[in-house]
């Protein structure tokens, strides 16, 4: 890669409006570059991409579930050209009290420290995932992949991150509880993953209708049991099964409010509740008492730790279930229609991840 070569990449200039443009990626001193090859789009993708991301400000190019391989290695980068990567989202400072306590949101850089929601202005502009090329920030944190997947496979290794982070390390997971995750999506599968991976002795995972391949795809994980919330008495399906209640819930869903009444109710007396996902800024109605009388620890849970990546990287490689858990791709020239597919606009069937790749 050359200085001043030029990228093209899906900016997106206004909610719902992609500009197919072209970036150029400037020489850097420090941090460097990545010819990106995939890149996954989440449900906060979709909020950004719907005008519905709180801390979005647009021009942006939007996307952070990124891999890729080394073109340009500036000081800053450990691994040499050509190695296969991924980039943790987050871009962390290292000094502020924030990063010193271990949490996701810096506040050293504004309006954000993400990857896929720094505004295009901020030199030097490609600083999202639906571009050839990412800027390597000189503090941006990069874990090898093996070269054994496609690199649409490889963008599973952001959800499975999470997964481990939210389901084994927040609620500090013991061989042989049980776990109920609510909600079936790729981050919600790698729950699932990560916990029977842990030694939980039970999960089970609930979802709607529409969900039903999902479900489906979760018992094929090893889930002991799925409901379908719209036709079952989930308490009663989870007492015949488990015949108690779990130790840990992990609430996963999309904009879903009641959920965080299922979680408290449904888990047991001194149980950990995971709550990890945002509720679309609606406000709602909260009674506290049920956490004080059942004596419950919450934790709130934003992206994946260091060790998350560490584990879902090695996973990748000894897992081959991996492999179907991205069901649509597309070239960025479609980006639109893949963030319309991850919306589930263009249906539900056998939906599970998407990617764009290059």
């Amino acid at each position: 890669m050359q200085e001043g070569t030029k990228a093209r990449a899906m900016l997106l200039v206004e909610p719902r409006h992609f500009s197919d443009t072209t970036v150029s990626a400037p020489g850097v001193e420090e941090g460097g570059w990545l010819a990106v090859e995939a890149t996954g789009i989440s449900g906060s993708d979709v909020q950004v991409w719907k005008g519905e991301a709180r801390d979005a400000v647009y021009p942006l190019v939007p996307g952070h579930e990124v891999v890729g391989r080394i073109a340009v290695k500036g000081p800053n980068v450990p691994f040499e050209v050509g190695t296969r990567v991924v980039v943790e989202p987050r871009i962390r400072c290292g000094t502020c009290r924030r990063c010193q306590q271990d949490l996701a949101t810096c506040v050293s850089r504004k309006p954000s420290n993400s990857y896929g929601l720094i505004p295009s202005t901020v030199p030097p502009g490609l600083w999202g995932g639906l571009a050839e090329y990412l800027y390597l920030d000189p503090r941006a944190n990069m874990h090898p992949v093996t070269d054994d997947v496609p690199a649409e496979v490889a963008t599973f290794v952001h959800p499975l991150a999470s997964g481990h982070t939210w389901a084994v390390e927040l609620p500090a997971l013991r061989e042989g509880e049980g776990v109920l995750i609510l909600g079936p999506g790729p981050r919600g599968l790698a729950c699932l993953i990560a916990a029977k991976a842990a030694g939980a002795g039970w999960v089970g995972m609930t979802g709607l209708s529409h969900d039903r391949d999902r479900l489906d795809l979760a018992s094929q994980l090893g889930a002991d049991l799925t409901i379908d919330v719209e036709q079952a008495d989930v308490a009663g399906e989870i007492a015949n099964s488990l015949g108690r209640r779990p130790d840990v819930v992990i609430d996963v869903t999309s904009d879903d409010p009641e959920a965080v009444f299922t979680a408290l109710d449904l888990v047991r007396s001194g149980g950990r509740v995971t709550l990890a996902s945002t509720k679309g800024n609606r406000a709602f109605h909260f009674l506290s008492d049920v956490i004080v009388a059942k004596q419950l620890t919450l934790r709130g849970a934003v992206g994946a730790s260091g060790v998350g990546y560490q584990w879902a990287t090695e996973q990748l490689g000894l897992d081959p279930r991996i492999d179907d858990l991205v069901s649509h791709q597309f070239p960025l020239t479609e980006a639109s229609r893949a963030l319309q597919a991850a919306a589930g606009l263009l249906g539900r069937e056998e939906l599970i991840s998407v990617a764009v790749t290059f």
